[in-house]
């Protein structure tokens, strides 16, 4: 075995021959320095010399909510499971749903929950949102709520929207116009809600890589101050109502993810430097992702969780939502969504991995990195503001094609098990069936007119695992 004298006056060339002399297959030389998804080298080797320049960097305050998402399907189930979340340990809830809820369904919703108790709680309607805003506000009215305590609020992103749909219904004006109204009200009457969810998650489940996931973040996040500011909007108001989501998908790297919410709070502090507004910092919310989640051999999906759970919670990510491991597939039931809000509080509770700020600062390697993905990340947003923001990146197909190119990049990376995931596409168990257990269909695409191509969310074992279903059909005629 090699062994090495460590001495302070080392120079980098000397820990490099040594490094070197300690390989003994020529091969593994090429695993010192590689490229990640976005192009940006990454070495074996890290020295203080690498940090090129000090910056500062708002310190990330080493606390996590766990919040629960809970799929609206039948009213009185997901009344249960959200009652079953709070006495399991969250303190907050996301209701989804596609369409929106009546005025009986708030109720019904709601029975035994109690907003006005500190509890967020955040309504994801997606193309009801802006009604969902409304409605909701009428409904804590109608309960005679003091609506000044209330936290929450409905999930806001019309360009999201937009790039799901591939079109700005009513146009670019109309949007922001929209927007500015809707808020304006929301805040009126719930003004420690947070309204505005810019959702840069999404984009990294259609298939972007990290870096394009904080630029765009960043980017949109732009439109909407610019837009808002210039329609009367103090925007000392709107940064206290802005959310920003991100999803944790660890295939790229772990470093990468737990790294992301550190390098956004300096690309944040730089967008505000350049509108010369004072810094404050942002709600980070990190959900897992479904990307990498798989129909085979599902219960995989638990340890992915736990790891991207694990980088949310030591990169400082204020809140913690984990998506049921089976939830794209089936139903979840208690079970499946118990096991989703303990993998964060286990991690908070029992290993305490934030108690730490900025757990990252000072490790050369991650100083080094933050400073490159921080780097790359802001030069995109630059070019998309050259195209006039996110809403013209948008009409004009850039976003779309970038994320296009990584997607399918990821793809074939992943069809030549160049990027693993166990059980789909290595260790793979031909024995296992699983066309009984699935039971979600994907919505067709509505045939409508667009304007511009639409992003869609896709996991990258979708297309094996359609193959293997059709196997299975097939096996048991």
């Amino acid at each position: 075995m090699n062994t090495f004298s460590f001495h302070e006056d080392f120079e980098t060339a000397d820990w490099v021959s040594a490094v070197k002399a300690s390989i003994k297959n020529p091969d593994e030389l090429k695993s010192l320095v590689k490229t990640d998804s976005d192009g940006l080298g990454i070495k074996a080797l890290y020295r203080s010399e690498d940090v090129e320049t000090a910056y500062p960097l708002p310190e990330n305050q080493g606390k996590c909510e766990i919040w629960q998402r809970i799929q609206i399907e039948r009213v009185s189930r997901a009344n249960k499971r959200a009652q079953e979340a709070l006495n399991g340990g969250v303190s907050g809830l996301i209701f989804s749903h596609t369409a929106l809820p009546s005025e009986n369904d708030w109720d019904r919703l709601l029975e035994g929950i109690h907003p006005d108790w500190g509890l967020p709680i955040f309504w994801d309607l997606a193309d009801s949102s802006t009604a969902g805003v409304f409605l909701w506000i009428d409904y804590l009215l109608r309960q005679g709520y003091e609506l000044d305590s209330i936290k929450g609020g409905v999930f806001l992103d019309p360009l999201t929207l937009a790039a799901r749909q591939g079109k700005m219904e009513g146009g670019r004006t109309s949007v922001f116009d929209v927007l500015h109204k809707t808020i304006e009200y929301a805040l009126a009457e719930m003004i420690r809600g947070n309204w505005l969810h810019v959702q840069a998650g999404f984009y990294r489940e259609c298939g972007c890589s990290p870096v394009q996931e904080l630029a765009f973040a960043l980017a949109l996040a732009s439109d909407y101050l610019e837009e808002l500011s210039n329609r009367g909007m103090e925007e000392d108001r709107l940064l206290s109502t802005i959310m920003f989501h991100f999803s944790s998908l660890c295939t790229s790297d772990y470093f990468t993810e737990l790294l992301k919410p550190r390098v956004f709070l300096l690309l944040w502090k730089n967008l505000l430097d350049s509108r010369s507004l004072a810094y404050q910092k942002p709600h980070i919310h990190i959900e897992t992702a479904e990307r990498n989640k798989t129909l085979y051999d599902a219960h995989n999906n638990l340890v992915r969780a736990g790891i991207e759970s694990h980088a949310a919670l030591v990169g400082g990510a204020d809140s913690l939502s984990n998506r049921a491991f089976d939830g794209f597939f089936r139903e979840p039931d208690a079970a499946s969504c118990r096991w989703a809000r303990n993998i964060g509080l286990i991690l908070r509770e029992e290993a305490g991995i934030n108690w730490v700020a900025d757990s990252a600062k000072g490790a050369y390697f991650l100083e080094k990195r933050t400073q490159q993905l921080a780097e790359a990340a802001w030069n995109l947003f630059l070019e998309i503001e050259a195209l006039g923001g996110m809403a013209d990146a948008l009409k004009c197909n850039f976003i779309q094609q970038q994320v296009a190119f990584k997607s399918e990049e990821e793809k074939k990376g992943f069809l030549a098990r160049k990027k693993v995931l166990v059980g789909s596409n290595t260790y793979v168990d031909d024995r296992q069936t699983m066309s009984k257990e699935f039971a979600r269909i994907l919505p067709a695409e509505p045939e409508e007119d667009i304007q511009f191509l639409k992003l869609r969310p896709e996991r990258l074992s979708e297309g094996l695992e359609v193959e293997r279903l059709k196997m299975e059909a097939t096996s048991s005629k």
